[in-house]
C-alpha cells in the first residue's frame, strides 16, 4: 500500500474519534441541568456513562436485631411506647378498619412480615404520621381524609420500612440511656409495677422529644426505598406514593402549619418524587 494511502487512512480515523466525541459531549451538553439519570462517569472517557442510583446503598441491606434489642424486648419496648403515646395523643376508631386493611396488607408484603404490627389512628388536623418498635404504625385523621387508599398504602409502606429496617432501635442504641432501658425492659414481666412506671417516665421524655420518631434524611429515604417496593408487592400503585408527596408539596407552599413537625427531617418532596420515579422505572424494568 503506498505511504500516501496510509497517511489518508491514519487522518481519517483521527477524525473519526474527534467527531465520535464531540457528539458525546454534545449529548452531555443538552441534557437539562436537573437530569441527574445520566452523568459522566471520568472526564477521561466522555463516552463511559453510569446511572446515579438514589438508593444504591440499600439494594444489598439485610435486616435483624443482631447487636440490639431481642425482638422480645422489642415488642416490650413498643408495648411501653404505646401506653406513653395514649398519655399523649387523642387515639380514635375513626378510619380504623380502612388503615388496618391497607396497613396489614403492606406489613405482610413487607422484608419483615413475621413482627405483630398494630395500626392507630390519631385525632388531629395535622397531616402526619410515625411508627415505633414493635410494630406500632399510627397515621392521623387529617392525613387519613386527605389520602386514598394507594397513597394511605404509601404512607403505612413508609412507616413499616423504618420498623424493618429498625432505625428507632438503632436510635436508642445511642442514646445515654440505653443500658438503664435496655435492663429495665429485660426484667419486665408485665405492664403494671414500679419497673414499669419508671421506664414509662423515661420513655415519656424520649417521646416528647421526638428522639425515637425523627429521622436522619438517610434514614428516611431508605424507608421511602423500602416502602414503595413494599406497597407494589402488596398489590398498591407505586404511583400513589408519587401524588401522596404532590399532595404534601402543595400543602407546604399553601400552608406548612398543616403538616407535622415530623416532616421537616425528611429529604425535600421533589428529590423524593424523583427517587420514586426512578425507582417505579426500575421495577418495571424487571
Amino acid at each position: 500500500m503506498k505511504q500516501s494511502s496510509l497517511r489518508f487512512m491514519f487522518f481519517a480515523l483521527l477524525a473519526a474519534a474527534a467527531l465520535c466525541t464531540a457528539t458525546v459531549q454534545s449529548v452531555a451538553l443538552l441534557r437539562p441541568a436537573h437530569d441527574k439519570t445520566l452523568v459522566p462517569a471520568r472526564a477521561a472517557t466522555a463516552s463511559f456513562i453510569q446511572f446515579d442510583d438514589p438508593y444504591s446503598d440499600f439494594r444489598s441491606a439485610r435486616y435483624s436485631n443482631a447487636g440490639l434489642l431481642s425482638e422480645g424486648d422489642e415488642s416490650k419496648l413498643g408495648m411501653q411506647l404505646h401506653r406513653e403515646v395514649t398519655k399523649k395523643f387523642n387515639l380514635t376508631n375513626v378510619g380504623l378498619d380502612r388503615v388496618e386493611r391497607v396497613g396489614q396488607r403492606c406489613a405482610k408484603a413487607s422484608l419483615r412480615p413475621n413482627m405483630l404490627y398494630k395500626f392507630h389512628v390519631v385525632q388531629s388536623r395535622e397531616i402526619n404520621g410515625f411508627s415505633l418498635p414493635g410494630g406500632h404504625v399510627y397515621i392521623t385523621t387529617a392525613l387519613l381524609r386527605l389520602a386514598n387508599d394507594n397513597e394511605l398504602a404509601s404512607v403505612l409502606a413508609h412507616e413499616i420500612g423504618h420498623i424493618v429496617a429498625r432505625h428507632s432501635l438503632k436510635t436508642l442504641q445511642k442514646s445515654q440511656e440505653y443500658d438503664e432501658i435496655a435492663k429495665s425492659i429485660g426484667e419486665l414481666t408485665g405492664v403494671a409495677g414500679s419497673a414499669a412506671r419508671d421506664i414509662g417516665v423515661a420513655l415519656g421524655q424520649m417521646l416528647g422529644s421526638q428522639l425515637l420518631t425523627s429521622h436522619s434524611r438517610d434514614e428516611e429515604r431508605e424507608a421511602d426505598f423500602l416502602g414503595v417496593r413494599g406497597m407494589a408487592r402488596a398489590g398498591f400503585d407505586p404511583q400513589g406514593m408519587i401524588t401522596m408527596f404532590q399532595k404534601l408539596q402543595r400543602i407546604e407552599e399553601q400552608d406548612s402549619s398543616l403538616l407535622g413537625t415530623l416532616f421537616s427531617d425528611h429529604p425535600d418532596a421533589g428529590e423524593r418524587i424523583e427517587n420514586t420515579r426512578y425507582e417505579i422505572a426500575r421495577m418495571r424494568r424487571r
